[in-house]
């Protein structure tokens, strides 16, 4: 069987035909399951995912009654249970979600390793596996529909990226307009959009979409234009050969926001910082746990230290209040307030600021003595972490 989430839930058959799945509970269990395809899900994320913050009294009996429906639709043998949950019997490729996650991966490999022809193949299969609203049966599932959706925008940018890179400058500016228009805020787009203008011929119209990033960064989130829109109007006023056929050439620079050089040496903990450094590649998010002066805010520095991206580290021990929290992390990132806002226009709040600022940027960033906000720190972290798959967070 073959599993289509990427859009309502489907199930085809072996011979091609959809299957008849029943009622939206049972479809949403099945989207819960099939986005884990293979994995034990628990009890709890399936109750919570099906049924939202009000699930109905006698939980466990009203799941147990639609995996019972969704084993009469599939076959017994595919919805297995266990003592932690249950577990869809299929091979994640079998996933419209897995396996666009695979090819868009592979494709963003290709362009990173200079083979942007087969690049672009790969991101164009992967994004045609999309059909509409991704988890569009478990309305409940927010945060994984979001991070499906970063990384389809992400996908879709590699794409354009891909294409820039293979000279087809005249026949992206109508996507990337559109693609910029329905997402202001993101800077990669706004380079890519100059690129193509530029190689189009439309130099003075490229200079006029980095004159209107810069007055809405700053209007909206209080911060200049970042290293790749800069990077791309600077190409654009001396008309640099490298924006017909190629990326436009990396600043090499990568910020350290908060972290202060150290004034004594770190000695004998070399296995420490390996194990972090090894968890880091790995994993999103890493916690370091430990008592009081232990030295777990000194290790994170050394190890922030030698990280080849962006990174800024966050001192919350003097924030007092959780609501503060992401606006402790604006301050680290030194984005400021936006002074000016249409009348008719209320304020963003500061985690949406947050999750808009860091969108598409790839980021390590460090929350140091959290102890205290613990609630609020996990809350801000999963919101970027669904939000954002460049940032990872400790």
């Amino acid at each position: 069987m073959r599993f289509q989430i990427l859009g309502p839930t489907t199930v085809l058959g072996e011979d091609g035909e959809q299957v008849a799945l029943g009622g939206p509970r049972v479809r949403a269990l099945l989207t819960l399951l099939a986005l884990h395809a293979g994995r034990i899900v628990g009890a709890e994320r399936l109750v919570a995912g099906m049924y939202g913050p009000r699930p109905p009294e006698g939980e466990a009996n009203a799941l147990q009654s639609q995996v019972s429906r969704l084993r009469r639709v599939l076959g017994r043998h595919l919805v297995e249970f266990h003592p932690a949950g249950y577990r869809l019997v299929a091979d994640p490729q079998d996933v419209d979600a897995c396996r666009f996650e695979q090819l868009a991966q592979a494709g963003t490999q290709a362009l990173a390793g200079g083979d942007p022809e087969r690049a672009a193949a790969l991101l164009r299969e992967a994004l045609d596996l999309w059909r509409g609203t991704p988890l569009a049966d478990a309305p409940h599932a927010v945060a994984a529909a979001t991070a499906l959706e970063e990384l389809r925008l992400s996908a879709t940018e590699d794409r354009v990226q891909a294409d820039l890179d293979l000279g087809r400058h005249r026949e992206l500016v109508a996507e990337l307009s559109q693609l910029a228009a329905a997402h202001p805020l993101r800077e990669r787009l706004r380079a890519q959009l100059m690129r193509a203008l530029y190689g189009s011929g439309r130099q003075a119209e490229a200079l006029a979409v980095y004159d209107e990033a810069r007055k809405l960064l700053d209007d909206e989130l209080g911060v200049e234009p970042g290293v790749e829109v800069a990077a791309a109007h600077l190409a654009v006023l001396r008309a640099d050969p490298a924006l017909g056929s190629s990326a436009v050439p990396a600043s090499g620079h990568s910020s350290r926001q908060g972290l202060r050089a150290q004034l004594t040496s770190f000695v004998g903990r070399a296995d420490e910082l390996q194990q972090v450094a090894a968890r880091l590649r790995e994993h999103r998010l890493v916690t370091l746990i430990g008592p009081g002066g232990a030295g777990k805010t000194r290790l994170a520095i050394e190890v922030a230290s030698q990280e080849a991206g962006d990174v800024c580290f966050v001192p919350l021990a003097q924030v007092s209040d959780g609501a503060d929290v992401p606006a402790a992390v604006l301050a680290a990132l030194d984005i400021r307030d936006a002074v000016t806002h249409a009348s008719d226009r209320p304020a963003v709040d500061p985690a949406t600021r947050l999750v808009t600022a860091l969108a598409g940027r790839r980021l390590l960033l460090v929350l140091d003595n959290c102890e205290h906000l613990i609630a609020a720190t996990a809350e801000l972290t999963d919101l970027l972490l669904a939000s954002s798959p460049g940032c990872g967070c400790w």
